[in-house]
């Protein structure tokens, strides 16, 4: 069993009838993974009895905790909150709607631990620009797709602080030459720009997808 330490994050709206059962079967599977973990309920402005549940269920087990939201807001601003409270090794977000699926949450805690080995985050920092290149070119298509099941969410105070910018080093000083009007050779050209689906299939491929 590992010792990292785990939170489940299960935001909730209208939903006092499903809550325990998704809780407890929840409890049972991080107990699996980890003598340290967390379940997080988020009750998304609930008009019913959600909250109530939730409270009870906190009572009866430590390990639970419950944030409200006075209004429903949706999964972004949930995702934004626990970012800035909670700081697990790993987070593990569902999207509040769609079935609790526990082989997805297996599949994304194995991924933390692949992730975190130093071969991976160094082949992860070396393809970071190949890999912004193929979400430049999907943007438009991902941002009409709904985030479904369980994510693996990265805490922001444990991501990676940006290395400082290097100190430019002061111009050289030249003699000044006579400029040659003739000659403007690169002068005001833009390079072509390379194919973009050349770059996602190298991108895709370089990532293993």
């Amino acid at each position: 069993m590992s010792n990292k330490s785990l939170t489940i994050v299960l935001p909730v709206y209208n939903g006092e009838s499903r809550l325990a059962p998704q809780v407890h079967q929840m409890l049972d599977l991080a107990s699996d993974l980890t003598s340290q973990f967390s379940i997080m309920i988020v009750d998304d402005g609930s008009t019913d009895e959600t909250s109530t549940v939730a409270r009870e269920l906190a009572t009866k087990y430590p390990q639970i905790t419950v944030e409200r939201q006075r209004h429903r807001s949706g999964l972004g601003p949930i995702v934004s909150m626990v970012r800035r409270r909670v700081d697990s090794d790993v987070v593990i977000v569902h999207d509040g709607v769609t079935p609790i699926d526990t082989t997805q949450v297996r599949r994304l805690w194995r991924q933390s631990d692949a992730d975190r080995s130093p071969a991976v985050s160094s082949m992860k920092r070396d393809m970071n620009e190949l890999a912004r290149i193929r979400a430049t070119h999907d943007m438009m298509a991902a941002a009409h797709q709904r985030v479904m099941g369980f994510h693996l969410l990265e805490p922001r105070n444990h991501q990676p602080a940006s290395p400082p910018a290097p100190t430019a080093a002061p111009p050289a000083v030249r003699p000044a030459t006579k400029p040659r009007p003739s000659d403007r050779s690169g002068v005001g050209q833009i390079p072509p720009l390379p194919r973009p689906n050349f770059l996602s299939a190298l991108a895709e491929f370089t990532l293993g997808e």
